[in-house]
């Protein structure tokens, strides 16, 4: 049997609300396959919500005869999994089971009756359909049944095992003593070559933090910045052209161009619903060039907020507040497009040149070269970027993240700096480093401790609630004491800000709230369920928060002695 250019593989994440939207796409998807030696391999993974349905193995590389196979009854796999009907899609073993069946196990009979095992090609794309939230585990690939996720390390762990040559697993067994039937699944080659195409039909992963994870594993990458409706990718547009044959000799650089601009151009008719979409096609061989260019930005940014009393300090404190605010941005806008901000950035420090001399100079200059060095790369690594509909109109690509608040930070702190751009000391530690000193030192606003000396005309603060054995019996605290407990006590029983948390008395996101993005309800694919971590998403207010503050206008009680000073205008000099 001649061996086909493409084989193309679904994995359908749907034990979620996204069951019903994926069976209609895997109906567009039976119907793509062509006649002829041109036609590809295609291969659907669908893990539903229901319990009477069985998780499925498709074949539909023949249009005339697809094939539904039930995952449970599928024999000898090459992971041991649980023979449940409803299998637990986000257990990896689950991803590389079906790959080995689509490359090693499909029976195929060819014109001579001689049969032959598995459907390799000379290039492989695989889509990866389902919620996700970014770099964040929370609600990756959600599967409702088993109430688990899949964390993104165990994906880039599963994808460098599918592209492995058949010399490097056997390395690698060899490395970790495998023997007898051990060593035969892990030396058994799955892809054994990069993907061609890796495509994420889910929300928010057109991030540096994400794409850098794989550049190991593909040749391209083709996401989203923002959200993707729960519809999702419009398959017969974006793979018709594989299907028929119109891409076969073309790069594989070309044929990524060719999914953005199908699916951008079909959703143009949506727009009128208010349906808003973007998409981007990336070039992996330049992620690494980009990191070290925003390497430089994060080291640049973090020079301009070395010395408090500096010029270049305050004018940088208001530019990338302004800046943030302005450029485009995703994901409750906790991410912003890279190059939107750059270019803004880049704007705001020509625009600024003539304030700043000597040290302050350099530190503005540093920051615009890196901008405009970061604009440059991002052109070489994505191929084409498109939106349609006005809410992702300044996209360009990439986004990264960038918090509102420390404790949107916080909230993601565990998750981002695991990963492998942090691991390997590349651009998110000075990025991380410049969100930390940036939320917390620069954008928050400081706790203003209790009033110990009493000014006519002020406000009012003093300690209330309840005091500790561990706290002075003083009262008020001391300017010292006042100082120490000034810090942000997050996750504190007494926390008066605690959004989305069991005891808040305000829980936007839970099971009541109008956006419900992601869980059951939701249009579109973030993360399903994880309603605590969208509010802690929602923290737009940067301040700091002692819980057992209470004040007054003015001192109750207390006849005021001195007027309250009056605030003047700066008055003209032909005044």
């Amino acid at each position: 049997m001649n061996q086909k250019e493409w084989t193309i593989m679904i994995y359908m994440a749907g034990d979620n609300n996204l069951a019903v939207d994926m069976a209609y796409a895997m109906e567009q998807i039976k119907g793509i396959t062509g006649e002829g030696a041109n036609s590809l391999n295609l291969f659907v993974y669908y893990d539903g919500n229901s319990a009477s349905i069985p998780t499925l193995y498709c074949d539909f590389s023949d249009p005339n005869s697809p094939k539904y196979a039930r995952s449970y009854k599928v024999p000898n796999k090459l992971y041991q999994v649980s023979a449940k009907v409803n299998e637990n899609a986000t257990d990896t073993r689950s991803l590389k089971n079906f790959v080995d069946w689509c490359v090693n196990c499909v029976a195929v009979e060819d014109e001579n009756g001689e049969t032959s095992f598995g459907r390799r090609a000379k290039r492989y794309g695989l889509i990866l359909s389902g919620h996700s939230l970014g770099f964040e585990d929370k609600g990756l690939f959600r599967d409702e049944t088993s109430g688990k996720t899949m964390k993104i390390a165990d994906l880039q762990e599963m994808l460098l095992r599918l592209v492995m040559t058949k010399d490097g697993l056997a390395k690698a067994a060899k490395a970790k003593g495998l023997k007898d039937d051990e060593l035969e699944r892990e030396t058994t080659k799955l892809l054994g070559q990069k993907l061609d195409i890796l495509g994420f039909d889910s929300c928010v992963m057109g991030m540096i933090e994400v794409g850098y994870q794989f550049q190991d594993v593909a040749k391209t990458m083709i996401a989203s910045e923002g959200s993707v409706p729960s519809a999702g990718w419009t398959y017969a547009k974006i793979l018709g052209g594989l299907a028929r044959g119109e891409h076969h000799n073309k790069p594989v650089i070309k044929v990524a161009e060719d999914f953005v601009k199908e699916f951008i151009e079909s959703q143009d008719q949506f727009t009128v619903g208010g349906v808003s979409v973007d998409m981007a096609a990336w070039d992996l061989s330049h992620i690494s060039d980009l990191r070290l260019a925003f390497d430089g930005l994060g080291q640049a940014l973090l020079q301009c907020f070395d010395k408090e009393e500096s010029r270049i300090y305050r004018l940088m404190e208001r530019i990338i507040l302004q800046v943030h605010w302005k450029c485009q941005s995703y994901m409750y806008d906790q991410n912003v497009d890279l190059g939107d901000f750059c270019e803004m950035l880049r704007d705001e420090c020509i625009l600024a040149n003539d304030e700043m001399k000597g040290d302050d100079l350099a530190s503005l200059n540093k920051v615009r070269e890196s901008c405009d060095q970061i604009l440059k790369e991002v052109n070489k690594t994505v191929i084409l970027s498109g939106f349609s509909g006005g809410e992702y109109q300044y996209s360009n690509g990439v986004s990264v993240f960038f918090p509102w608040s420390l404790e949107g930070y916080e909230g993601s702190r565990k998750n981002y700096e695991s990963l492998s751009v942090s691991k390997d000391g590349g651009n998110l530690e000075s990025w991380s480093g410049f969100l930390k000193t940036y939320l917390k030192k620069v954008a928050r606003r400081k706790f203003v401790p209790p009033t110990t000396d009493y000014v006519p005309g002020t406000k009012y603060r003093y300690l209330s609630g309840i005091r500790f054995d561990d706290q002075s019996a003083s009262y008020p605290m001391t300017k010292s004491q006042a100082a120490s407990s000034g810090s942000v006590r997050q996750g504190d029983s007494g926390s008066s800000v605690r959004q989305g948390d069991s005891g808040s008395s305000v829980r936007q996101g839970d099971s009541g709230s109008s956006v419900r993005q992601g869980d059951s309800g939701s249009s579109v694919r973030q993360g399903g369920g994880s309603n605590v971590f969208y509010s802690n998403l929602k923290r737009f207010k940067n301040i700091e928060s002692e819980w057992s503050i209470s004040g007054f206008s003015r001192k109750p009680g207390i006849d005021e002695q001195e007027p309250k000073k009056q605030i003047r205008t700066k008055t003209t000099s032909s005044e």
